[in-house]
């Protein structure tokens, strides 16, 4: 959740990011609106807040950060299939600007997803080496058990 509230504010959201899509968001209204804070701010606001607060500290190791990549790969194969298989003149066609096959080619595709999977792959590191930081605490909320989802 992390990562969907960084990718939407940093790349998505940012005028001067070049894959930003400020104008489809201005054009939100009513439910699509709250639904987009919720999904993009409030719930990675709200992941973050139980990491603090609710998880276990010094339980993530550092072999999780690559297997929390398992799912962005998957996606971007996904999304990628899926564009290829609709018609060249679906309007969402590609479901973000910086895998839009059809406007940057494979390659070009294939750099944006290194990038951003690299960055990924600092995240998930760097919030190891915050829980590592984070100083013991019993009475949390979450179960005590281990694993890279934890």
């Amino acid at each position: 959740m992390l990562i969907t509230g960084l990718v939407f504010h940093l790349v998505l959201a940012n005028p001067s990011s070049p894959f930003n899509v400020v104008e489809d968001l201005d054009k939100l209204s009513g439910a699509k609106s709250v639904a987009n804070q919720l999904l993009h701010t409030v719930t990675p606001i709200g992941a973050a807040l139980d990491f603090l607060f609710l998880t276990a500290p010094r339980t993530l190791r550092p072999r999780y950060a690559a297997q929390w990549l398992a799912y962005p790969l998957l996606y971007v194969a996904f999304a990628l299939a899926r564009g290829a298989l609709l018609s060249p003149d679906t309007p969402t066609r590609y479901t973000y600007p910086f895998i839009d096959a059809a406007q940057y080619g494979y390659g070009r595709v294939a750099v944006n997803a290194v990038i951003l999977g690299l960055a990924f792959y600092a995240l998930g590191l760097a919030l190891v080496a915050a829980d590592r930081c984070r100083p013991p605490r019993e009475n949390r909320i979450s179960s005590p058990a281990e694993g890279p989802l934890k």
